[in-house]
């Protein structure tokens, strides 16, 4: 009980220090209604805003998230790949906040992957939704045509799972599950890593919808394992998606996910 009250005095604090930042208490309404794509938008819109008058890493990593989510909740083809890729450019910026980060990665040209060993803690966001971003984008290019970006992207992942494998609901763990199971076996491909990884992700954060989700997506669905691609599914649209009150509505748009997967053969 202690542990859960400190987590969320650390939340509420965190939160206060958001609104402190120019642009987030202008964007405050449109954002908590990003359930709805003109609402995301403007958010973004006053986000970009304000960053061009006074740029931050808390506005650049935002901005990451938020083209990740519209990408991931309401586009699809080539908007959905732009979006994502919009994401991942956004949080690079944000990144860069770290000097050392943009020396390895600006001026030495390293990779990602490389680029990011040392950054601080107080920049696992940027880390996170620079990787799910650009991931989610290497896998609408195919992972051949991208593979050298994929392997960066999965060392970024590594180091961030070395220094908070909690963060965002067991968000590393649930990354490295998603790479292993969609990899081919030449590209680093392993199930029963895969099964490892999202595994932890589950222990770490049980209600959180969108590691089933992509169980089923990419791991049961590739097993032929129509029993427990069901099962995954089933307790996404069953679940209540206020249990976590903070993502919602993201919890909402895995639970809309799932009704579409629930429908398709994967025999």
């Amino acid at each position: 009980m202690k542990t859960a009250i400190i987590g969320l005095a650390i939340t509420m604090l965190s939160a206060a220090t958001l609104l402190a930042q120019p642009g987030f208490d202008e964007a405050k309404t449109l954002w908590d209604k990003r359930g709805d794509k003109a609402s995301l938008q403007s958010a973004i819109e006053a986000y970009a805003k304000t960053y061009q008058d006074k740029p931050t890493y808390e506005l650049a990593e935002r901005l990451s998230y938020a083209y990740y989510f519209l990408a991931d909740a309401f586009e699809q083809g080539d908007q959905k790949a732009k979006d994502y890729h919009t994401g991942y450019e956004w949080g690079i910026k944000a990144l860069c906040f770290d000097p050392g980060f943009k020396q390895r990665f600006v001026d030495q040209k390293k990779g990602m992957g490389d680029a990011v060993k040392g950054v601080p803690k107080e920049f696992e966001g940027g880390i996170f939704w620079t990787a799910t971003c650009i991931g989610k984008w290497g896998k609408m290019q195919g992972i051949f045509k991208v593979l050298s970006t994929s392997k960066q992207a999965r060392k970024m992942v590594e180091y961030l799972y070395a220094l908070d494998k909690t963060y965002y609901y067991g968000g590393p763990a649930r990354w490295l599950g998603a790479y292993y199971a969609i990899a081919p076996g030449i590209a680093g491909g392993d199930m029963e890593k895969a099964a490892q990884y999202y595994g932890e992700a589950l222990t770490i954060a049980p209600q959180y919808f969108a590691t089933k989700v992509l169980m089923a997506e990419n791991y049961y669905a590739k097993l032929k394992d129509r029993v427990n691609y069901d099962k995954m599914l089933d307790d996404v649209i069953n679940g209540p998606a206020f249990a976590i009150p903070v993502v919602e509505i993201e919890q909402r748009v895995e639970q809309a996910k799932a009704l579409r997967l629930k429908a398709e053969r994967i025999d």
